[in-house]
């Protein structure tokens, strides 16, 4: 139902821009087609390879490995596993679904896509040309404390196990 909801309401704005400016909605529809086509490869692979994942993978195989039972080891491990992974938010969040239908636990999960999310393992080196060292550091450790309080958060209110 909310599906439907997000689609009229994007469908009807899109009118109401189309009937207020042509040209500035052609040009933004156009950019974003652009967009969309630009990302398709990515997208298409990094699905790929999240399928077959899935497919290899048994429910009772994610469920040992990082399912409620798995405890601080199970976390630990979804934490080191998104802070290296490099995954948009688009792919993350239906993922952790994915992983949690599948057996996961509900604070591995959420230590996952919290490192995932928040720890740049995999993009430290240009941080720290951009930003400098000491602040890359000190940015992913401080998401690193977010994350395990984050973890923490979920599985005292939303009845976890750690």
């Amino acid at each position: 139902m909310e599906s439907i909801i997000f689609y009229t309401a994007s469908v009807l704005l899109l009118v109401y821009s189309f009937l207020k400016d042509k040209q500035k909605t052609k040009k933004a529809v156009k950019k974003s087609i652009k967009s969309l086509l630009g990302l398709l490869p990515q997208m298409s692979f990094i699905l790929l390879l999240i399928g077959l994942s899935l497919a290899v993978l048994s429910p009772e195989t994610i469920s040992g490995v990082i399912g409620e039972e798995s405890g601080v080891l199970g976390i630990g491990l979804s934490i080191v596993a998104g802070a290296v992974a490099f995954l948009p938010s688009f792919i993350a969040f239906p993922l952790g679904a994915t992983l949690l239908e599948q057996g996961a636990g509900l604070a591995q999960v959420a230590g996952f896509i919290s490192a995932l999310m928040g720890i740049g393992f995999i993009t430290l080196s240009m941080e720290q040309s951009y930003f400098g060292t000491k602040f890359a550091v000190y940015r992913n450790l401080g998401s690193l404390a977010m994350t395990l309080l984050f973890v923490f958060v979920v599985t005292i209110f939303m009845g976890g196990s750690l």
